[in-house]
């Protein structure tokens, strides 16, 4: 599971999908669950951070798992 903890308008959210492929995929709908602007504050996969991710947006997390 791919949880991602984010920052939207100032307040403090959080998202999960079933996997990096399932967020990717999500992201290139017409309208996607999550806009490229969010700042992305923290990412877990199954349940542990992901230390290799360094950006600071979506769009940055989008990026990292294509």
């Amino acid at each position: 599971m791919l949880e991602i903890f984010y920052t939207a308008d100032g307040e403090k959210k959080s998202m999960q999908f079933k996997d990096p492929a399932a967020f990717v995929a999500n992201l290139q709908l017409e309208v996607p669950a999550l806009q490229d602007h969010y700042r992305v504050d923290n990412v877990l996969i199954n349940g542990q951070k992901d230390i290799d991710f360094k950006g600071k947006t979506v769009v940055d997390l989008f990026n990292f798992y294509l």
